[in-house]
């Protein structure tokens, strides 16, 4: 079976760490795990096939950190390594091998230095590598910039054709280190045309049930879960997981009860957790609603056009103002005034910085790359130019509405495609 139609029918168990497993197999204190897919490729794939023996039938590749940025020119044969070593330990049992793809470690522009298309680039690469090896899908995890985790599903989705799921970490408050909400990453990620979601990391299965409960509230997509095992504690430097494999079944149990289609563990898990988890694998999923809520959302904020909605339109060439500061390239002027619309009560805020003389693609994606990093406000993209609405979608951290003004019919077929790509909301004028 496909992965993609496994993912829709009964639970599928995951596996579990991998690098508390490759410390106990003598990976030393500092050292990257994925070196070991070149040095010692017998102890990888013997974590592996612990828990294939467990009852994982999907497991992830020893490649979390496997890329150009972390590891240079080493980067791409470590993900070859890594993939063919967890095919070796799968091939008997049909096991789903996923490349793994972790965070890069820097924060992209204009929070970081890293730039999108250098980021987009490093994700690009390491993702082929991943699919030339016969991956079977592509697990991005650990995630908690929706810009960070956008760019890779982007580069995943436009460079193969491999099923993705997007899992993000979340504190206990619901929201990632960065802000992130859960409903922010459903809409971004689930309208940018992931195959699946899922949380993972930094706490245990007893707080990540909310989570689950608040996520699937946004999304229809089938849903992953990896909990760590329980909240961690330091004793002695030595960082210590107290929940143990029974406690976390028995919460584990409660999560596959709201429907998710897979089960697997973070940090701190062994295969014994694993093993706990194995009497679920292909139990019958819970139906979930097929509804969500009409909505755009920034990275830390959502709107539901569950009732009438005001878009900022003073972002615009039409005032001599605003003319003046797109044409001199004025940024701060546009952020002011995006900010005195929200103290107006707008809810999103229009931009528009079409003029003559001026790149309008550059400008716009300038201008949502700096209004997007001063206000929480969703962004409506205003353009006759479809471009440069493309390069204001692909900058934003969140899902965007857009709207072409008396669009034709032509124009309205391309603008349909860019919205289905991007996930973006279509506003059309009532005069049209």
């Amino acid at each position: 079976m496909q992965l993609r139609e496994a993912m829709q029918k009964s639970v599928l168990i995951m596996d579990g760490a991998m690098g508390t497993m490759l410390q106990n197999a003598g990976l030393k204190a500092g050292e990257n795990p994925n070196l070991l897919n070149l040095t010692n490729p017998e102890a990888v794939e013997n974590v592996h096939l612990a828990y294939i023996s467990a009852g994982a039938r999907m497991i992830l590749t020893n490649t979390f950190g496997a890329n150009e940025r972390k590891l240079g020119s080493k980067a791409r044969e470590m993900v070859a390594q890594g993939v063919a070593i967890a095919k070796r330990a799968a091939k008997e049992t049909g096991t789903y091998v996923a490349l793994d793809v972790g965070p890069l470690g820097e924060l992209l522009a204009p929070m970081g230095q890293l730039s999108f298309h250098e980021a987009y680039e490093i994700f690009k690469n390491q993702m082929l590598a991943g699919a030339e090896a016969s991956a079977d899908a592509i697990y991005i995890e650990t995630i908690t910039d929706l810009a960070e985790a956008r760019c890779a599903l982007l580069a995943a989705k436009e460079n193969t054709d491999l099923p993705v799921i997007c899992s993000m970490s979340f504190e206990k408050n619901m929201r990632t280190f960065m802000g992130v909400s859960l409903a922010s990453m459903a809409l971004c990620l689930g309208g940018l045309g992931a195959d699946g979601l899922g949380i993972n990391c930094s706490v245990g299965p007893k707080e990540i049930y909310p989570m689950v409960e608040e996520l699937q509230r946004w999304t229809t997509l089938p849903l992953a879960v990896k909990p760590n095992a329980g909240l961690p504690t330091v004793v002695d430097g030595e960082t210590i997981y107290q929940t143990t494999a029974e406690a976390f079944e028995k919460e584990m149990q409660k999560i596959a009860g709201l429907g998710v289609f897979a089960l697997g563990g973070c940090c701190g898990t062994t295969p014994a957790f694993i093993r706990r988890l194995s009497p679920l694998a292909g139990s019958f999923r819970s139906a979930r609603q097929k509804e969500t809520p009409a909505a755009v959302c920034s990275s830390a904020q959502v709107v539901c056009f569950d009732e009438f909605k005001v878009v900022g339109d003073r972002i615009s060439p039409a005032g001599a103002e605003i003319r003046n500061a797109i044409e001199e390239q004025d940024l701060d002027t546009l952020v002011d005034e995006a900010l005195s619309q929200v103290d107006d009560g707008a809810d999103l805020i229009g931009v528009e910085v079409g003029i003559p003389g001026v790149d309008e693609a550059e400008t716009m994606r300038e201008a949502v790359s700096t209004l997007q990093s001063m206000t929480s406000a969703p962004l409506c993209l205003i353009s006759g130019d479809l471009a440069a609405l493309e390069a204001g979608l692909r900058q934003y951290h969140g899902k965007a509405m857009i709207y072409v003004p008396y669009a034709a019919e032509a124009k309205r077929e391309d603008l349909w495609r860019l919205a289905g790509k991007y996930g973006a909301a279509v506003m059309v004028s009532v005069a049209e």
